[in-house]
């Protein structure tokens, strides 16, 4: 009698068994989960500003003519006023530069359809591409006119004719409001 009953509390206990020992599975994952998500690491990125990276550059291709100075991709850190916020805009120039880098694949795992207008300290505008990931904050979280720190990967300089017109090429990856 008593082997029929132990066979009968093992049928019940194991499904109770395997339930917990998924829900302690599902508890653990939750608790990693927020480590998990920001698996970008933004340690590394160079702190500078928009204008000295436009000026370096500008001083780098002062003898090319009109196009793209493809550069080894840097990762830069600066504060810049959001002059528009984020609108889809044509990504193919990032694309062109993407490729010529053979970061080819980037846009296949990276949404990049965006853009924003960011001013410099000295009043310079620059668009940057922005990841479509970041585009609800920056329309909920950055203000027009305000501050914000930017985290971006600076790829290629364009050159044009009218060299006041010259502008990084880079895509933004994070953004902190002030």
């Amino acid at each position: 009698m008593l082997d029929r009953f132990w066979r009968f509390a093992q049928f019940f206990s194991y499904p109770v068994w395997n339930g917990l020992s998924l829900i302690w599975r599902g508890l653990v994952v939750l608790v990693l989960l927020p480590a998990l998500a920001q698996g970008q690491n933004f340690e590394g990125y160079r702190a500078t500003t928009l204008d000295v990276v436009i000026d370096e550059w500008n001083g780098t291709t002062k003898n090319d003519g009109p196009g793209v100075s493809i550069s080894t991709p840097q990762k830069i850190k600066f504060v810049a006023r959001m002059r528009e916020g984020p609108k889809v805009c044509s990504n193919a120039a990032l694309e062109s530069v993407l490729m010529m880098l053979d970061w080819a694949d980037l846009l296949k795992r990276v949404s990049i359809t965006h853009c924003f207008a960011l001013t410099s300290v000295s009043g310079r505008v620059v668009v940057a591409y922005v990841q479509d990931v970041l585009v609800p904050g920056l329309q909920t979280d950055a203000k027009i006119g305000q501050p914000v720190d930017i985290y971006a990967d600076f790829l290629a300089f364009e050159v044009n004719a009218d060299r006041s017109r010259n502008a990084p090429i880079m895509f933004v990856s994070r953004f902190e409001p002030r």
